[in-house]
């Protein structure tokens, strides 16, 4: 479901988390103005609710929200690094393979062409869809790295051919790297803290404030829109390959247009 929130633009992404925020909102509002007469108590009397309750629940919701942009922001840079050090392991090896007999020489700089070529059709769209590191979808790409790595390594290993082999093993490093990072983000346990601890921080609000109905509008309103904002921001920048912010393939494309 939240790969769906994830592909959309991000005018169209806001205005879907405030649409579910103020749904709940309201559903919360009628709920309340139902359930409270029928508790005994009048709906123009302050109910005897301390306002301290929705200080604690801001401030949980508050304390988990920056920890899960903590955990965002960290997951990024670890892709981007990844990505880059990806790219120029490519473009190191490339410029090594000079080192190597000609026919050898030809036949390795396909193979990492090919390689990059299958980065960017193939396991691009696949992080896209959030599959995980050993999803079959990365074998193609994987098998021209492999090979690569296993052309090298069957020569004779000389003080020339070592850099490039360790390039090549840091190409794989960095690859690794960067599938784990593609499928990183925001956990499920995150997602339902966050959650149960927002809606019951906006249930307070809407019990608090059940005396005023103007009131209960307004201060129900104004949380769900700080709320809503929240949740966007952390969706926009929970998955650092899926999204209209993510990271593109722009250094494996300049490789192949070498």
């Amino acid at each position: 479901m939240f790969i769906l929130f994830h592909q959309l633009p991000l005018a169209a992404m806001f205005l879907a988390v405030l649409a579910l925020s103020l749904a709940t909102c309201w559903l919360l509002i009628v709920l309340v103005r139902f359930a409270i007469p029928r508790l005994g108590y009048r709906l123009d009397q302050p109910l005897p609710i301390r306002d301290s309750i929705i200080n604690t629940c801001g401030a949980l919701f508050a304390l988990i929200v920056a920890f899960s942009a903590v955990g965002i922001w960290n997951d990024a840079v670890s892709a981007r690094t990844a990505v880059q050090r990806e790219a120029d392991a490519v473009e190191t090896a490339l410029a090594l393979a000079v080192v190597l007999p000609e026919e050898t020489r030809a036949t390795l700089t396909k193979e990492l062409q090919d390689y990059l070529r299958g980065v960017v059709t193939v396991d691009w769209p696949a992080m896209a869809k959030s599959k995980p590191a050993n999803d079959p979808a990365f074998d193609p790409s994987e098998k021209h790295l492999l090979g690569a790595i296993d052309l090298v390594s069957r020569l004779n290993i000389t003080a020339a051919y070592s850099p490039l082999l360790n390039q090549l093993l840091e190409i794989r490093h960095a690859r690794l790297a960067r599938l784990t990072a593609s499928v990183a983000g925001v956990s499920w346990a995150q997602w339902c803290a966050m959650w149960l601890i927002s809606t019951t921080t906006l249930l307070s609000i809407i019990i608090c404030n059940s005396h005023a109905f103007r009131m209960q509008i307004v201060a129900a309103h104004l949380y769900v829109l700080v709320a809503s904002a929240a949740y966007f921001v952390i969706l926009a920048h929970d998955r650092p390959f899926i999204g209209r912010i993510s990271i593109q393939p722009t250094a494996f494309e300049g490789l192949i247009k070498r």
